[in-house]
C-alpha cells in the first residue's frame, strides 16, 4: 500500500475513534443496555471504518494493476 493512503487511513481512523470516544464521554452516550443494541453500536462504530479500509485497498489494487 502507498505510504500516503496508508497514513491518511491511520490518520481518519484514528479521528473517528476519537471523535466516537469524546462522544461517548462527553456527549452523553448511553453504554448499551442488551447484547443486542451493544451488537447495533458496535457495528454503526466499525462500519464506517472498514468502508475506508475497503476503499483504500481498491485503490492501491488499481494502482498496481497500472
Amino acid at each position: 500500500m502507498n505510504k500516503n493512503s496508508l497514513y491518511w487511513g491511520i490518520g481518519i481512523t484514528a479521528f473517528w475513534f476519537a471523535v466516537i470516544i469524546s462522544f461517548w464521554i462527553f456527549g452523553g452516550l448511553n453504554s448499551p443496555d442488551s447484547l443486542n443494541e451493544l451488537g447495533d453500536f458496535l457495528a454503526g462504530i466499525f462500519a464506517p471504518v472498514a468502508f475506508l479500509w475497503l476503499i483504500l485497498g481498491y485503490v492501491q489494487q488499481g494502482k498496481q494493476l497500472e
